[in-house]
């Protein structure tokens, strides 16, 4: 018994160890996220526990005290932590734990001098039955406005730790002749109570290292995805200044766009490509596919006229002029980046061809990016059936008559077949963000 003791608190103490370096090495925002006076404090106060309870064939009573006084107060800071997530600890509430913490030390240390093991045993049961309690009590609190999976299981390890400190306490008094010298001399049951409530305090603190590493996650994307927007819109600005097209165009063609994918979608099309994520993310795109024009001289981007053949080849390099400007916005070691690569695959592929004679790169076929492919589509549509400087606008008939016209050649069939099924939701489109006179 004595053996298995041993194992299981250097196995306990080296965790515990583990999660501390875990803290203490992260970056700095990681440890905003704490409260960290509670947690880290929890987590070396059971540590110092279980190197306690370890030492005990050598060190007898005095590591009698180092395992259960800073066991209990280990316990007492998981509660306020468990209190600070729910709402800014009182001072009542810290005054409570420091009471019941000199409350506990003031009664251990006069039955470790006048009382016996199994005193002992009853009053560490009371102690820290008494805080599972208040800990499940937080948690509950917390619940209301956070059910994450870990407060759940918290909760269900927090009441089963309770549990077994009264069957503990209760199978030693239902045994009154039972004699308990040390703690290597209990039975195989009480020692298996005795072992199970220490591992879940274990099992507590790695829950909470991933609730705060799931909440670190959460802040993280939350902020990654504020930086990309806000780039997004700084790009779309630019682009929107560079040309000729108006804000409503954009509003068109992403609205467009992502009626095209989601029919895709529900035609069981293309639907490895198109997850939910997908479609938001080349919906986002898709005003940046023109965002190549800022390299386009002025004299050939708002000319009036048609241009001449040495313009037009100018001109027709800016779709890989946008890939470039989208290249260079994105940061090589950033994350979260879906949505300028989904960028960089519309802007780059929207004026490429079915058949192979489009450009920049006559790409053919799926060599052409699925997002390219849908947003050739609607800017084409929207391009028809929008009044420039240099053209009048076609009828909402002549533009699908013409798409449909060239359906396997310019544009990918499948995706036609899906725009003409969406032909009624384009007009609600076009009418709700129709350019003013």
């Amino acid at each position: 018994m004595q053996l298995a003791n041993q194992t299981f608190y250097i196995a306990v103490f080296a965790t515990l160890i583990g999660l501390m370096a875990s803290f203490f090495w992260g970056k700095g925002e990681q440890k905003d996220q704490y409260r960290v006076i509670y947690w880290p404090l929890a987590l070396g106060l059971l540590a110092l526990s279980s190197l306690g309870f370890f030492l005990i064939p050598w060190l007898g009573s005095f590591a009698l005290l180092m395992g259960n006084i800073p066991l209990v107060g280990g316990v007492i800071c998981l509660a306020l932590l468990f209190s600070s997530w729910n709402q800014p600890i009182t001072r009542l509430k810290r005054s409570f734990g420091i009471v019941v913490f000199v409350g506990f030390c003031i009664c251990f240390l006069y039955l470790l001098r006048n009382g016996d093991t199994i005193d002992r045993i009853h009053l560490m049961n009371l102690v820290l039955g008494s805080l599972s309690i208040w800990q499940i009590s937080s948690l509950l609190e917390v619940r209301k406005k956070d059910s994450t999976y870990q407060i759940k299981i918290l909760i269900a390890v927090e009441a089963f730790q309770f549990f077994t400190r009264i069957l503990r306490s209760a199978l030693i008094l239902a045994n009154p002749d039972l004699q308990i010298a040390s703690l290597f001399q209990e039975d195989v049951f009480g020692f298996s109570l005795r072992i199970a409530s220490a591992l879940c305090n274990v099992l507590v603190c790695i829950l909470i290292t991933n609730f705060y590493l799931d909440k670190l996650m959460a802040e993280h994307q939350k902020s990654a995805h504020a930086i990309e927007n806000g780039m997004l819109d700084s790009l779309n600005a630019l682009s929107m200044v560079r040309d000729n097209e108006t804000g409503n165009h954009i509003l068109r063609t992403k609205n467009y766009v992502e009626a095209i994918a989601n029919r895709l979608k529900s035609l069981g099309i293309y639907k490895e490509e198109l997850s939910a994520e997908a479609i938001c993310n080349m919906t986002k795109a898709a005003p940046l596919h023109d965002i190549g024009k800022v390299g386009i001289p002025d004299d050939i981007l708002k000319k009036k006229g048609s241009l001449t053949d040495e313009e037009w080849v100018v001109m027709k390099t800016h779709p890989f002029l946008g890939e470039e400007v989208l290249k260079a916005a994105k940061v090589e070691d950033a994350r979260h980046t879906k949505v300028l690569d989904a960028a960089i695959d519309i802007a780059g592929g929207h004026h490429e061809a079915w058949d192979g004679t489009g450009y920049p790169r006559g790409l053919r076929g799926h060599d052409i990016p699925l997002s390219a492919r849908i947003m050739s589509v609607a800017d084409m549509y929207d391009a028809l059936v929008s009044e420039r400087v240099y053209k009048k606008k076609w009828s909402h008939d002549d533009a699908c008559a013409e798409i449909a016209r060239l359906k396997g050649s310019r544009f990918d069939p499948v995706i036609v077949e899906a725009f003409l099924m969406e032909r009624e939701n384009f007009i609600r489109i076009a009418d709700l963000y129709k350019d003013e006179a």
